[in-house]
């Protein structure tokens, strides 16, 4: 007689809440700062187009450097207090959009901000979008469902589905700049940060924000461009 196996069994460990995997603080107070630094040096950057190249550079250098000083006197301090720690996602697309503003004039001796830029792709914009609605409703306990999808953030399964869907998309895609979202859970499972919550290293509330202003700014260019 064959027994059949038991799924749910099977899935438990995957599933298991229990002992969630945490950073251990002092690591994780360090590279708060540290992801802020390169979240404010690519702000910063942009924000300071006033001035002559070589200042706004030596400006962002600045910004992201200060982001390490300990305490309230680092901007990061109250940056986390608002908002926590900034995604994986948001710190991998302001570093490489920082380095690509500045790699090739800076080889030339010219620090004159380049053109070109690292466009995020419709569906991530959308997903994104749509994947932050569902956790804003899943905190004031909005949706029809018996657990909360932010919790399973601290299972293993929620790490594999989404390495399982990045890597499919990747594939699919045959893009490099498409293997981002496998870089930002490998970087997750590997290092904990920000919070031990998958969630937390896929998305954050200022990149929530910042997709919903550049699906308005897509749509609006859409538009003017008919």
């Amino acid at each position: 007689m064959v027994i059949a196996p038991d799924f749910a069994l099977l899935l438990q460990p995957l599933l298991d809440l229990d002992s969630p995997v945490f950073p251990p603080a002092p690591v994780r107070q360090v590279w708060v700062h540290v992801l802020w630094g390169v979240v404010l040096a690519a702000a910063g950057w942009r924000l300071a187009s006033v001035l002559q190249p070589p200042w706004r550079l030596a400006w962002a250098a600045l910004v992201g450097i200060g982001s390490s000083l300990p305490g309230p006197l680092s901007p990061a301090y109250w940056l986390e207090l608002a908002f926590a720690s900034p995604s994986w996602t948001s710190v991998l697309l302001c570093g490489l959009w920082l380095w690509q503003q500045t790699r090739s004039h800076v080889q030339a001796g010219d620090l004159r901000t380049t053109s070109a830029s690292h466009p995020i792709p419709l569906p991530w914009v959308l997903c994104g979008i749509a994947m932050g609605w569902v956790l804003a409703l899943d905190t004031f306990a909005a949706l029809p469902i018996p657990h909360s999808i932010y919790a399973l953030g601290l299972s293993p399964l929620a790490s594999l589905i989404l390495m399982v869907a990045a890597a499919a998309t990747w594939v699919l895609s045959a893009r490099w700049v498409h293997a981002l979202p496998l870089v930002v859970l490998a970087l997750f499972v590997l290092t904990r940060l920000p919070s031990g919550n998958v969630w937390d290293a896929v998305l954050d509330p200022l990149l929530w924000l910042y997709l919903h202003i550049h699906l308005a700014g897509r749509g609006w260019r859409s538009l003017r461009a008919r």
